[in-house]
């Protein structure tokens, strides 16, 4: 089988909305690359920056783009997530719609995507692969009542349905602020884990 058409079965594999890069595909890289390229010419993918392709929804106006902040969590990578206002927005506790998202990026900032600004974060949140709204409450949690509209009861409550639904993991949270030396985020957790004790 030729190199292009494994990059084509890739390719019809791949969900829809989803991303491709050249090294996730089998062959040789220069070869991958080239069929990569040759299909975004032909519409079947979207380009959104050097070897990161996007396969979307197809319109009659061509290939729905992604989201910025999709593309921001796709080059920041495992362990990545909202921070900041975005983090507040991602967990639904604002009606406020920041005007850059602001992604926290464990170990290395890479350059981020037009509209949106990177923060540098601890390297073990990629070794936890924590999910983005795992993140998003621990930027919470650093930034503190402050940043919400919304009383803190209401974050407290947010995360009860997070541990109940099985999209937070408190011990991973927990042994994180460990790694993070932020006194006051590990203290706020605290107070977070004694109300989902009674």
């Amino acid at each position: 089988m030729s190199t292009a058409q494994r990059v084509r079965d890739r390719i019809d594999a791949s969900p829809e909305r989803s991303f491709v890069t050249a090294l996730t595909t089998d062959g040789p890289r220069r070869a991958v690359e080239s069929e990569l390229s040759r299909l975004a010419q032909r519409g079947d993918l979207l380009r959104v920056r050097r070897g990161l392709y996007w396969k979307g929804t197809p319109t009659r106006f061509g290939v729905a783009p992604p989201r910025p902040v999709e593309i921001a969590l796709e080059v920041a990578g495992p362990g990545s997530g909202p921070a900041r206002l975005s983090a507040v927005s991602h967990l639904g506790l604002t009606t406020q719609v920041p005007s850059i998202d602001t992604i926290a990026v464990p170990g290395r900032v890479p350059t981020p995507p037009d509209a949106i600004h990177f923060v540098a974060r601890s390297i073990e949140r990629r070794i936890h692969d924590l999910s983005p709204t795992e993140v998003a409450v621990l930027e919470v949690l650093r930034d503190g009542p402050g940043l919400l509209e919304s009383p803190w009861a209401s974050f407290l409550d947010l995360i009860a349905e997070l541990v109940d639904a099985a999209r937070l993991r408190p011990d991973v949270i927990l042994d994180q602020l460990e790694h993070e030396h932020h006194v006051a985020a590990r203290t706020r957790w605290r107070l977070v884990a004694d109300s989902l004790d009674k």
